[in-house]
């Protein structure tokens, strides 16, 4: 698992490192699920992980943290970009990404989808409908065929749908 450098991978390092918590049985430490004495063993434990996965650059926001949650919480308000400069940011990027800016297919769509996500995080609304709308239009002529071929369908394409339709593709 990569270690926390900063705000440029705060959010893959919390959605893998959640993961790992939740797969070591240590993620209601973090919640504030698991807070009784019998716990304390597993308290210690999931701080521990918490504070070895980030580079060693970040060990002073974690220096008066006495709990894994305090920890968590520390690191997203040092971390965690929530206004509305950063939305505006994702937004724009998500509405320009075009498959010909890309090196392959498969890094034109995990950017869209990826995007979106982070937006969703931001308690912005992304439907999947507009995930959906934006893989198709960000695609070039060569695959009007396929896209003519989705719209005479009659139905509301998915993301998922549209994502493995243009993996396909190629």
């Amino acid at each position: 698992m990569e270690k926390l450098v900063g705000r440029e991978n705060y959010a893959s390092w919390k959605f893998a490192m959640q993961a790992y918590l939740e797969s070591e049985d240590l993620w209601g430490c973090v919640t504030g699920a698991q807070t009784h004495v019998a716990d304390v063993k597993k308290m210690t434990k999931a701080r521990a992980k918490i504070i070895l996965s980030v580079e060693k650059q970040n060990y002073s926001h974690l220096q008066d943290t006495a709990t894994p949650k305090e920890a968590w919480d520390k690191l997203r308000s040092v971390f965690e970009d929530t206004g509305l400069t950063r939305k505006v940011g994702l937004f724009k990027k998500l509405t320009s990404v075009k498959l010909a800016d890309c090196t392959t297919v498969e890094e034109y769509v995990n950017q869209i989808v990826t995007t979106a996500h982070k937006l969703r995080e931001l308690q912005f609304d992304v439907k999947d409908e507009m995930v959906a709308a934006l893989l198709l239009s960000g695609l070039p002529e060569e695959y009007k065929p396929m896209i003519m071929g989705l719209e005479s369908s009659g139905v509301t394409p998915t993301a998922d749908a549209v994502k493995v339709k243009i993996l396909q593709e190629v």
